[in-house]
C-alpha cells in the first residue's frame, strides 16, 4: 500500500504545526510570567525591569511601545502596550499616555520602546527607552 502526498497537503501539516508551536510559546510566556512575575511584581533594579519586559515583549513581531505603571513602592500596578506601529515605526501620543497614568495612579512609570530585531532568523530585542521617570 503506498500514499500520495502533495505540495498542499504538506503546506496544510506545515501550517498546522506551526499554530501548535505558537500555541505552545504562549504557554510556555505564560507560565513563565505566573512563576516568575506573581500579582504586584516589584521592580526595584534595572535588571528587574529588563527581565520583565524581556517576558512581556518576547513575542511582539512589530515595534510597540508600551509602559510599566508602578506604585510608589515600585510595585507593579499594569502593564499596557499603549502603540503599536509596523514593522519599521510607531507613532506615540503623550497625552493617551498621561491620562492613562492619571487613571491608574501610578507612581511611577516605566517606558518600552521595543524594535525586533531579525539576525539569522533569531528575534533580538532592543530596548530603546526604558527609563523610570517619577
Amino acid at each position: 500500500m503506498s500514499f500520495v502526498v502533495n505540495d498542499s497537503c504538506l503546506e496544510s501539516l506545515s501550517a498546522i504545526a506551526a499554530q501548535h508551536e505558537d500555541w505552545i510559546i504562549q504557554q510556555a510566556i505564560a507560565l513563565l510570567e505566573k512563576r516568575v512575575f506573581k500579582a504586584g511584581a516589584k521592580l526595584l533594579d534595572p535588571t528587574a525591569v529588563r527581565d520583565y519586559l524581556r517576558v512581556k515583549l518576547v513575542a511582539e513581531p512589530n515595534e510597540i511601545f508600551a509602559a510599566v505603571f508602578l506604585d510608589s513602592m515600585h510595585q507593579v500596578l499594569a502593564y499596557e502596550p499603549l502603540f503599536r506601529g509596523t514593522i519599521n515605526s510607531t507613532s506615540v501620543y503623550p497625552r493617551v499616555v498621561v491620562q492613562r497614568v492619571l487613571e491608574l495612579k501610578a507612581a511611577a512609570v516605566v517606558f518600552a520602546h521595543y524594535v525586533p530585531r531579525h539576525i539569522m532568523g533569531i528575534m533580538c530585542p532592543v530596548f530603546l527607552c526604558a527609563r523610570s521617570y517619577r
